[in-house]
């Protein structure tokens, strides 16, 4: 409508009002790269199925493409103007409650990544589409008998049949049944459907579990006086209620993985739910065995579940059927209705860092998601992140719990270092297996006991190199070497995949010279150990021979029923395994990788020493352990002989307190890449100068930007890598600077690619 005055905002005398509306109005957070979201009104016939979390198409730009995105917000009210309505309604159901999106915003707004990208990771995509879910048809009568009679139409005995049955039925009743009921056919029911007595309607439903029961069995042993203590906390922190989080730090085999199940089960029998997170897909193996014998309902959630098997786990979670989580990075946001409990084993682990936008840190996630549903969060390591150790003593809602004791007081593994200088100068030789390891696998396979040999590298050889030349063969589209696998005959790059017959001769035409194989991995190692020791049963544990998870669980029931005698693997079996037989335990190349780039090499040297060393000895046996290196004096494993984690985090922090890195400070790392070099530099010294000016416009004290340098990787899959570090005292004062960044388009770049990593675990 119109009126006729002077608008003090325009000047003009006639001033036209918009029509004014009411209804239902959504936020919408489109799957796009774009920080903002949009309001939408919502039609009619859509107003009764919309829920908060729904994937929705919805009209974004100029030309009104269409975009999914999903329901962030959801209200009635009134709006003047044009208000554009969503074009449709994608899923059937949502498993986003207010919750999860809450949860979903503050990843978005932490790791700097879209909000609609962010949810999309929520929710696996198979979850959203219902997959596995069975389609039951339902029949109802549609006219009452009486009006059927009365129209005059010729009623047979099938028809009088379903008719009858219909009638005397209170709910609509499955097709099937009613024609096993009738005895009538399936064209019988469709004719009177037709003519509108009868109304066939479908429903999906979740499918019959297909889990065989488990006879439950509660274990004999009482818990030690520190598990007891450690147990005694936690189940405080449960029964005050509240948030917190409880670090159990405990040396390996103390017991705290059974912390953790009588932990869940108070929470359990208080009618909560719990998640346990464990790091990677192989360490569940044996958890879910311990699990699935004392818990009645387990969800055992992980990446090599097919998509309906998820999406009928992810239903029975939201519908409260399943009371225990366990599983890997997505097993964080399980729509778990009545939550009490989370758990993260190994909470130091790198596999917990998701690789792809948003790159979110599952300890953190789970840490804020017990804020959010103010509930008990507890961790677990033998060699906890220093973020998380020094969080234990600075924090307020942080408890250190020490479990310095095995079970039955076991005494720790001896750990003894060789230094391979040494071993390889009295050779005259590079030597694979030291005489000191070949003399304790020798002894250990006499004993009738079991060894684990750890190469944390796969394939044969790591470099083809040329003796005349001094050249060594790269990948093509990355500076690194080529890694050798004699059982396929094939040299592949394990950056971008690319494979190659493994060459002979140098392949520079003026050459010709025979190529030396140099470098070791865990094929090398096993056939050194078969030449060494013929009549021993050897396995190989890595990513080429476990290629499907049956593969690695057949593997753990061999070991624990002692049909192999020696394991060789990566760090696989480095961690999570309890395996009675295993009394020697070899590092075959203890050495810090990335060192001179990446400041956490020493911590991770150390935490894969001890967490290797800790499968040795861990019942009857006593536990012997054999460390392998050319660089003995590298103070983490001088620690890592001694199980002295408290004194190795010590010096750990305070140099890097002199230097200002986390837990000192906080990072985000970006990295651009692009085919041309000189584009790539070019564009990181631009994007160097923009941080640089947000920083000094917000007069934020204690904030810089590092860079630019070249990655550690500088070429891969084709495109030129650097990187800059933008680091700034608080979360806080990092959250105001990309904010600042985003809204002034700061990393808007003509680089290829572009990766913003907040809390970087790997500089590589």
């Amino acid at each position: 409508m119109a009126r006729t005055n002077t608008s003090p905002q325009t000047g003009f005398l006639w001033v036209e009002e918009g029509e004014r509306f009411e209804g239902m109005v959504v936020e919408v957070a489109p799957i796009i790269p774009t920080n903002r979201t949009y309001s939408f009104s919502v039609p009619a016939s859509l107003t009764e199925s919309i829920r908060l979390g729904h994937r929705v198409e919805v009209p974004i730009g100029r030309r009104n493409r269409l975009v999914r995105g999903f329901v962030v917000g959801l209200d009635r009210k009134e709006w003047q103007g044009t208000l554009q309505p969503i074009a449709s309604v994608v899923d059937p159901t949502s498993y986003l409650d207010h919750k999860l999106i809450d949860l979903g915003r503050r990843i978005s707004q932490h790791y700097a990544c879209p909000l609609g990208q962010t949810l999309k990771a929520l929710t696996p995509e198979p979850v959203r589409r219902q997959s596995g879910m069975k389609t039951i048809r339902y029949a109802r009568l549609a006219l009452a008998i009486g009006e059927i009679v009365a129209s005059g139409a010729r009623i047979t005995p099938g028809r009088q049949a379903v008719l009858d049955v219909l009638a005397a039925a209170t709910h609509p009743i499955p097709l099937d049944s009613l024609l096993q009921t009738t005895a009538t056919s399936r064209a019988t029911l469709q004719a009177i459907a037709k003519r509108g007595w009868v109304q066939i309607t479908e429903h999906k439903e979740l499918r019959d579990d297909p889990d065989t029961p488990v006879p439950l069995v509660e274990p004999s042993f009482e818990l030690n006086a520190e598990q007891n203590h450690a147990l005694e906390r936690i189940n405080q922190r449960i029964d005050d209620g509240g948030f917190s989080v409880t670090l159990v730090f405990g040396v390996s085999g103390c017991g705290k993985t059974e912390v953790y199940i009588r932990a869940i089960r108070r929470v359990v029998a208080a009618g909560k739910q719990a998640i346990l997170l464990v790091p990677e897909i192989v360490l569940t193996t044996q958890l879910v065995k311990r699990l699935t014998s004392r818990f009645e309902n387990v969800a055992v959630n992980h990446s090599a579940l097919t998509g309906a098997q998820r999406s009928v786990l992810w239903q029975r979670i939201a519908g409260g059927e399943k009371t225990v989580v366990i599983g890997t990075r997505s097993a964080v946001f399980a729509p778990c209705p009545n939550l009490g409990l989370i758990c993260v084993d190994e909470e130091q682990e790198s596999s917990y860092k998701n690789l792809q936008a948003p790159r979110f840190n599952v300890r953190d996630v789970a840490i804020l998601r017990g804020k959010q549903h103010d509930i008990p969060v507890v961790l677990g390591s033998a060699t906890p992140s220093i973020e998380t150790w020094y969080n234990s003593i600075h924090r307020d809602h942080y408890e250190r719990i020490t479990i310095r004791h095995r079970v039955k007081s076991l005494p720790m593994p001896k750990v003894h270092l060789v230094d391979m200088r040494d071993e390889n100068a009295e050779c005259k030789q590079n030597v694979v297996v030291s005489r000191s390891m070949e003399r304790m696998l020798s002894l250990t396979l006499q004993r009738g006991e079991q060894s684990l040999i750890l190469m944390n590298r796969r394939g044969f050889a790591n470099r083809l190199y040329c003796p005349s030349c001094r050249i060594s063969l790269t990948c093509s589209n990355c500076n690194v070497g080529l890694v050798v696998h004699t059982s396929t005959g094939d040299s592949i790059c394990h950056y971008c995949r690319h494979r190659m017959p493994t060459p002979t001769k140098c392949p520079n035409v003026m050459c010709g010279e025979r190529l030396v194989q140099l470098g070791l991995g865990t094929q090398q190692v096993e056939d050194v150990l078969r030449n060494r020791f013929p009549h021993a049963r050897i396995a190989r544990v890595d990513s080429d021979t476990m290629t499907r998870r049956n593969h690695y669980e057949e593997t753990v029931r061999d070991v624990e029923n002692h049909r192999i005698d020696i394991v060789v693997g990566t760090q696989m079996i480095a961690k999570g395994l309890d395996f009675p037989g295993v009394s020697f335990v070899g590092v075959i190349s203890a050495e810090p990788a990335g060192t001179g780039a990446d400041f956490r090499a020493h911590e991770r040297l150390f935490q894969l020493i001890t967490q290797v060393a800790g499968r040795a000895g861990r019942h009857d046996q006593a536990g012997t352990v054999v460390v392998q290196t050319t660089s003995p004096a590298i103070p983490a494993l001088t620690f890592a002989l001694n199980h002295d984690y408290e004194s190795f985090v010590e010096a750990e922090m305070k140099s890097r307190q002199a230097v200002g890195l986390p837990p000192y400070s906080r990072l985000a790392r970006v990295v651009l890449a692009h085919p041309r070099e000189a584009t790539a530099r070019q564009e990181a010294e631009a994007l160097h100068g923009r941080i640089d000016d947000a920083i000094t416009s917000l007069s934020l004290e204690h904030a810089d930007v590092l860079g630019p340098t070249p990655c550690m990787i500088t070429r891969l899959r084709g495109r030129y890598r650097y990187d800059l570090l933008i680091r700034t005292l608080t979360a806080s004062a990092m959250q105001t600077v990309l904010d600042h960044l985003n809204k002034t388009h700061g990393l808007r770049t003509k680089a290829e690619s572009l990766i913003l990593d907040v809390d970087p675990l790997s500089l590589t």
